[in-house]
């Protein structure tokens, strides 16, 4: 199981090490420690061993490691705005579990590229952590290619200018 964000209360990280111990999972965490003292309180909330902080890594190698995952956990406790890693873990093929709260319900598509629950429903979770299997990864990076490559932004922000200019695109 991977998680991935700024180590700051906000993002929730303390929901998905319950979910990792509640599994009897290791969890691997990215990002950088903003919040020193919360990540202290975490370490020390759970049994040794749960959390394997991997800090804060170049794209690469963050990639390689966080395409490893079985799933991706993301917990915010604020209404994300869209969810940087959500986008990064589906490019890799990892599906992921989320918080529906902002940014993630519009990325999620529940069953295809990974599962939605309500906000600090640890449970919810947990089962839908155990349902990940029924996700083909495939569909992660197909999602990804489909919705988020640079080649689907750059056509967005393409439509968006000739609008704007009143003109029709390039390749028409």
């Amino acid at each position: 199981l991977g998680w991935a964000g700024r180590i700051a209360p906000e993002k929730g990280l303390e929901d998905a090490v319950k979910v990792a111990r509640d599994l009897g999972e290791k969890l691997l965490v990215w990002g950088l420690i903003e919040d020193k003292e919360y990540a202290s309180r975490i370490e020390n909330t759970f049994t040794k061993g749960t959390i394997e902080w991997k800090g804060f890594l170049p794209t690469a190698q963050f990639q390689d490691q966080l395409g490893r995952c079985r799933a991706f956990i993301n917990t915010p406790k604020w209404n994300e705005a869209y969810g940087n890693v959500i986008v990064e873990a589906m490019a890799c093929g990892v599906p992921v579990i989320a918080y529906d709260l902002g940014g993630p319900g519009e990325l999620i598509e529940n069953g295809l590229n990974g599962f939605l629950v309500q906000p600090n429903d640890i449970k919810a979770m947990i089962q839908a952590i155990r349902s990940i299997s029924k996700i083909n990864r495939r569909n992660c990076r197909f999602w990804f290619e489909e919705k988020a490559s640079n080649k689907v932004f750059a056509k967005r922000i393409e439509s968006w200018i000739l609008k704007g200019l009143n003109k029709k695109s390039f390749d028409e």
